[in-house]
């Protein structure tokens, strides 16, 4: 009898891990659309602040290699049913681990004198003078000067207030879920 119902379980644990497979590829896909979409966004000069993203949950970690060259892809580590359905509303934190990620998103005012053109793969998103005065991240004036941006000043908070991270969530839950049949 005890078999019989250890078999039984098995099989609910099983149906219910099925039925939750598109909710939880669809929160993973969510997660690796964002590191996408802030690689694209984000200064990317060397390329090591692109590729030091991180998509972690509760119990694992998916860490960017932090090497420079070209934005790699991230993979978000699996939920287990047990994790999509007993854990918090969040999921995942997305976190960047570069030793500069508070001046790259922003979020912190630094010095900078970098002069040409990235060296990752980027388009120049401005350029010419830096002011003595201010050196801050994305602070480029026009006209005369070397001094370039590979991204635009505060790109990661516009992100954040002007929904894009929602849209991407959404995007990709929706995509996840319309492939269901029932």
């Amino acid at each position: 009898m005890a078999r019989r119902r250890n078999d039984f379980m098995k099989l609910l644990e099983n149906i219910e891990a099925g039925f939750l497979s598109p909710f939880i590829l669809g929160v993973a896909q969510s997660a690796q659309g964002v590191v996408k979409e802030l690689q694209e966004r984000g200064p990317s000069w060397s390329g090591k602040f692109a590729n030091s993203w991180e998509i972690a949950s509760e119990s694992k970690v998916s860490s960017g290699s932090g090497s420079p060259g070209a934005p790699q892809r991230l993979l978000a580590p699996i939920l287990t049913p047990k994790e999509y359905k007993f854990k918090p509303e969040v999921k995942y934190y997305i976190a960047n681990k570069s030793k500069h990620a508070d001046y790259a998103l922003d979020l912190k005012e630094g010095r900078f004198w970098p002069n040409g053109e990235p060296k990752a793969p980027r388009d120049v998103v401005l350029s010419g003078s830096r002011p003595n005065k201010d050196h801050k991240r994305g602070a480029v004036q026009p006209g005369d000067g070397e001094a370039t941006s590979s991204a635009e000043l505060d790109w990661y908070v516009r992100y954040i207030q002007e929904k894009h991270l929602d849209k991407t969530i959404s995007l990709y839950m929706d995509k996840a879920l319309r492939n269901v049949k029932l």
